[in-house]
Order: structure tokens, then sequence, then C-alpha cells
């Protein structure tokens, strides 16, 4: 199987570097300083699982590489209909495009572009962070959770998890994704937004009795949001495993990363969204919107 991985920050670095590391076919389409590294010396990533560095193959140029089996699509939520465009010399008529990305949107965005049928739902788990170009730290979990848009266990979906196995990337099939997608959103809305505005670790946000309570109300109403649009989640259940993921959680988030490097940030995908859905089903969700608007403010004078 040819795999191209598309967006090699640490989600992508860490999982196409697992694929690289395990003997899988893999590109890398990468840019700027990342390209400049990737093509100088190797891909290194440092883990507590062990640490590895690894020649790879990298091009900022699609055409190049053409058609693929599988296409991990890790790029930012605000990027991916340009990326999606950039990368359509690589999709074939048998390719797969994996989304590895925060939102609930983003498989609606890369489907109108290459079809619905080439097009997988991935929910990535991991504190990981670059440390340069080239360079991946993973601190926290390192696994992947896919399926199809519209649930199922597909033969594809048995397939491309019998292939991640062979090669060493821990991941799951899961009949269920939309369940999956929203339930890693109720996590995303509260505990990346809340602590890009805190600072420090995840886990402070627990440790802090207001910001501990502001992170129950964002929860609540991703899941009435979600339950409103037909994907049923348990409140109880949700809150009690971010909790227990969070407690122990001694890494920034994606985007506080993304603010402390002058990058955008992802607030639209992971609130925005929330706050939009809501207001077309007649209901508020004033936490969201008020971490919406704070964030969208804060992304103007970084």
């Amino acid at each position: 199987m040819k795999v191209a991985v598309v967006g090699v920050g640490a989600v992508g670095g860490y999982f196409g570097g697992l694929l690289a590391k395990g003997g899988a076919d893999v590109t890398f389409i990468a840019r700027g300083k990342h390209l400049e590294a990737l093509r100088a010396r190797d891909l290194t990533v440092k883990s507590g699982k062990g640490d590895f560095a690894i020649r790879v193959c990298a091009t900022d140029d699609p055409a190049e590489v053409g058609p693929v089996d599988l296409v991990l699509f890790c790029v930012k939520s605000y990027d991916t209909g340009t990326a999606i465009r950039q990368t359509l010399p690589m999709v074939g008529r048998e390719s797969i495009v994996l989304s590895l990305q925060n939102g609930i949107d983003n498989e609606e965005k890369i489907a109108s572009l290459v079809g619905k049928e080439k097009v997988l739902a991935g929910v990535a788990y991991i504190g990981a962070s670059m440390l340069g170009p080239g360079v991946v730290c993973q601190q926290e979990s390192g696994r992947i959770v896919f399926g199809e848009l519209d649930g199922g266990l597909s033969e594809r979906v048995i397939r491309l998890k019998a292939f991640f196995d062979q090669y060493g990337l821990p991941a799951e099939g899961s009949p269920d994704m939309k369940k999956i997608l929203w339930a890693k959103l109720a996590w995303n809305a509260p505990f990346n937004a809340i602590n890009t505005l805190v600072g420090g670790p995840v886990k402070v946000i627990l440790e802090n009795p207001h910001t501990f309570e502001l992170a129950r109300r964002v929860t609540e109403e991703v899941v009435t949001v979600a339950n409103a649009s037909g994907v049923r989640l348990a409140l109880a259940e949700v809150w009690e495993r971010n909790i227990k993921f969070s407690r122990s959680y001694d890494v920034k988030t994606s985007m506080l990363q993304d603010l402390e490097a002058g990058k955008p940030l992802e607030y639209e995908a992971l609130n925005g969204v929330i706050v939009k859905k809501a207001a077309g089903l007649g209901l508020t969700t004033p936490c969201n919107f008020a971490l919406y608007a704070l964030l969208s403010g804060l992304q103007v004078t970084s």
C-alpha cells in the first residue's frame, strides 16, 4: 500500500513516522523548513515508547507522487479546503483519504471535492508537539480510531486496520464514527480552548474550581448540541471520561502550542461550530460563545 501524509506536524509526523519505521511506502507532503529538514536529515521521533530516526521521502509537489492508496490527511481544520485541492493529484479511483483532524465537519468538506466514497473519518488520540523542523515529541497516548462516515465496519476499514497493525500503527476501526467525532469535540471544545486562554498543562484546568466548572458547562453544551443533531451522547459518561483523561494530561494542547508559535487557531472548528450548529437548532451555547469570542480576539492580537 502506497501512503502519502499531508500535513507534517506532530500528528502527521508521528503516525506517518510509525508507518515508515515499520517499512511502509510513505511519502510526506511538506513545505518550508519542515521539507528542508526532511530532505536534509532524518525524521526524528522522541517518545517514551522509544525514540527513532528514519530517512523518509518528502516533497512539496503531490503531482510528483501521483495516485496513492491512502492519504493520511493531517492539516489544521482551517486549511482543509486548500490542502485537499492540492492533494487531488494523489487521489486516484481506489484511493482512501483518512482525515485525522480536529472538528466534526472536515470529512464533509473533503468529500465535496473527492467524493464521499473515498473518505474515512478518523480521530487521533495523541499528546505531541514539534520540537523543531522534522522533530516530533510524542508525550501522551498515540493511537487512532477510524471508520466510515455512515457507520458500520466495512471491508476496507477491516483491511486498513490490518495494514496499520502490520506496520506498527496503533489503530481501531469503529462502527460509529459520528459519535467518536462528537465525543472528541466534547473534550476539545472545553479543554483546548480554556488551556489556550489560561496556559500551563491541561491538568491545571481541573485544579481551579472556576475553570473546572467552565469546562463542565462547555462540555454540557456540546453534548446538548450533539443530541439535538441526532448523535446520542450521555453527559455523565462524557464528563467522567474528560476528567479522567485531563487529570493526568501534563502537556499543552495543540491550540496553545499554535498560539505560542504565532500560528492561526482552530477556534472555528472547536467552538465556532458548536455556536453555529446550536443557532441553527434554536439553541444557545453561551459558554462556547464566550470562548469563541475570546479566542477570535486573541487571534487578532497574536
